[in-house]
């Protein structure tokens, strides 16, 4: 069993992660660490699995509660509250089929526990048993009309449906709406039902009373229901097959999909980062970033030009090695020098520009991959005959000092 405050942690969770936004950053964060846009695609299978698969929230409740609740569910058998809260986290974690035994159970004990009856036909109702879901879902009512503020009468509503017995659940569904006019949902389930019975007419009021409520609704509730408000909207494409619902639908697809190429570069771009990135900081990877949105649009200017090339200090014993200062050139809009494996500079964000003087962000890739990319100030000066480029990559300090390379034009 999980210690209390493994529990209590994992309550804290559920409260504050309730949305399906969580799954999706946190697919995205695992594209990015393992530096695989492809996996991005797995948002979408996300959202197809919606309904099979429970809210942040629910997955942590169910974590954290579960294990108790049937452990009091084990220890005393006339423990109804305890049955009741463990079927509902059943339920809100989409395993219905678990919650039917323990609401069996509770029924037994108590059977006209209205809640316990509404629990226990919506429990058949996602099990797939829709035509059992229907009597206790009655009974409730029966016995208390408010239950859970009229939800049976959705549920019921659902489940006839189901069964496309589409006169019954149009009558479910007027008697949730009776009491429950701010349901944006309910108006489109009725729409559905009225237009399966062939008054289209009838379907159109109430979907449009639907969408006209959702704009009279507070804020709060608004962002509750924006997805309610969303397949209102979805449902004049598919259910009444409006043209100019058609139409529009189109237009964003058409716009989705040109963002979507047009965001395809930056994104990859944003996946490719080098390997050193999750040791940078906040503002070198700013640097970075920027460095290679500007790349090859800033100029060297007056420092264009070809050179022979060397460092200036040389540690104590080291060797000079042409290698990589071989075929230094500067370009117009970056340097580039190597013979075996080349290095380039590119200019990014122009710091500071004068006569004699060039101070620049730059990306400085060594090598061809990816990784070998990092972000760097650039600084170019004359003094007398010679061109000094002096270098900080980004993990030196600012005041420290550079690496600098001796340049004289050919």
């Amino acid at each position: 069993m999980l210690s209390r405050r493994a529990t209590r942690i994992l309550e804290r969770l559920g409260r504050s992660v309730q949305s399906f936004f969580a799954y999706y950053f946190a697919w995205i964060v695992l594209s990015y660490l393992l530096r695989t846009p492809w996996l991005l695609l797995g948002i979408v299978v996300v959202v197809l699995l919606r309904p099979f698969i429970p809210s942040p929230g629910a997955l942590f409740r169910l974590l954290g509660r579960a294990k108790g609740l049937r452990a009091l569910v084990e220890v005393n058998r006339a423990n109804v509250t305890a049955r009741r809260d463990l079927a509902v986290l059943y339920l809100d974690g989409v395993r219905a089929r678990a919650a039917v035994p323990l609401l069996e159970e509770g029924l037994a004990l108590s059977p006209n526990d209205a809640e316990l009856l509404y629990l226990y036909g919506l429990a058949l109702h996602r099990s797939g048993r829709h035509e059992d879901a229907l009597s206790p879902l009655v009974r409730a009512v029966e016995l208390d009309p408010r239950v859970r503020y009229g939800l049976p009468y959705l549920v019921a509503g659902d489940a006839l449906a189901a069964l496309k017995r589409w006169d019954a659940a149009l009558d479910a569904y007027e008697h949730y709406i009776a009491g429950n006019s701010s349901d944006v949902a309910a108006f489109t389930r009725l729409a559905r039902a009225q237009a399966r019975t062939g008054d289209r007419d009838a379907a159109r009021a109430t979907l449009y009373e639907g969408i006209r409520t959702y704009g009279l609704l507070p804020r709060s509730m608004k962002r509750r229901q924006l997805g309610h408000y969303l397949a209102a909207q979805r449902a004049r494409v598919t259910l009444l097959r409006e043209p100019g619902a058609i139409v529009v639908a189109l237009g964003i697809a058409v716009i989705g999909a040109l963002l979507l190429g047009f965001a395809y570069g930056p994104v990859l771009a944003f996946f490719r980062e080098p390997a050193l990135m999750p040791r940078m900081g906040i503002s070198e990877r700013r640097a970075l970033r920027d460095a290679r949105e500007k790349c090859g649009k800033e100029s060297t200017g007056e420092f264009a030009g070809r050179y022979l090339a060397k460092p200036r200090f040389l540690e104590e014993g080291e060797v000079f090695d042409e290698a990589p200062y071989a075929n230094f050139e500067i370009q117009k809009d970056r340097i580039v020098s190597g013979s075996i494996t080349r290095q380039e500079w590119c200019l990014g964000r122009v710091v500071e520009r004068a006569p004699g003087k060039l101070l620049a962000h730059v990306t400085w890739r060594y090598g061809d991959g990816d990784d070998a990319v990092s972000p760097a100030r650039l600084l170019l000066e004359r003094e007398g005959e010679l061109t000094l480029l002096k270098l900080w990559t980004w993990d030196m300090p600012r005041d420290s000092t550079p690496m600098i390379v001796e340049l004289r034009r050919r």
